[in-house]
């Protein structure tokens, strides 16, 4: 819903999409660059059959292990404040570093994480 087809189909092309399946599609992790310069995850979905069977941070080591082998040395990501994901993430590692409120939406976090 935050993306339109068009600049969807773009990041895939550009290889900023990885897809988690088995069979059948279980979830993805969609991301861009932060000041053009450091990976921030846009995305992470997991279909609901699939949830809390640790796909979820599956595809968030695959894309941590993929940004230290591309040289980058900070990812991050941001979340609503009333998502679970941001347990997640701070889970995994990450730290919160502000926030802000958009227009008729809930608090969204701002999350990093050093890869290094």
């Amino acid at each position: 819903m935050h993306i339109d087809p068009h600049r969807l189909n773009s990041a895939i092309k550009e290889k900023r999409v990885l897809i988690i399946e088995r069979d059948e599609l279980i979830g993805w992790l969609r991301f861009s660059y932060f000041w053009d310069s450091i990976p921030f995850i846009d995305m992470l979905y997991i279909l609901e059959p699939f949830r809390n069977k640790k796909y979820g941070t599956a595809l968030i080591d695959s894309f941590e292990w993929d940004m230290k082998l591309r040289g980058f040395n900070e990812i991050m990501t941001s979340t609503a404040s009333e998502e679970y994901s941001q347990h997640l993430y701070h889970k995994l590692g990450f730290k919160s570093v502000g926030g802000f409120f958009p227009p008729k939406e809930t608090y969204e976090i701002i999350l990093t994480k050093n890869i290094i």
